[in-house]
């Protein structure tokens, strides 16, 4: 549950997951560089550590991302696309379909 609202945040930089696509390692940047307090929690999060307390250097800070972004369950998060505008639908959203 703690890690729902940082990975959300995450997640929903569709500019980071294009380039996470095509190469991981600048997505890794992207990310420290622009969702840094989410990267950190998460990490802080997923080593059973307090945020405040949590530390890591410019040398371990890529390859714990990278270790975390090697599990093919993550991957799939940032990978799966939803549904696009040419997707065929079996009926109306809104429509009613049981009375």
């Amino acid at each position: 549950a703690e890690l729902i609202e940082p990975a959300g945040e995450i997640m929903s930089d569709k500019h980071l997951g294009e380039v996470f696509k095509e190469n991981r390692f600048k997505a890794i940047g992207m990310a420290i560089k622009n969702h840094k307090k989410a990267v950190m929690q998460i990490l802080a999060t997923m080593d059973g550590v307090p945020v405040d307390e949590y530390k890591c250097n410019v040398f371990s800070l890529p390859v714990k991302i990278l270790e975390i972004l090697n599990d093919p369950e993550i991957v799939r998060l940032f990978t799966c696309q939803g549904q696009t505008g040419d997707a065929i639908s079996s009926g109306s959203a809104s429509e009613n379909i049981g009375e």
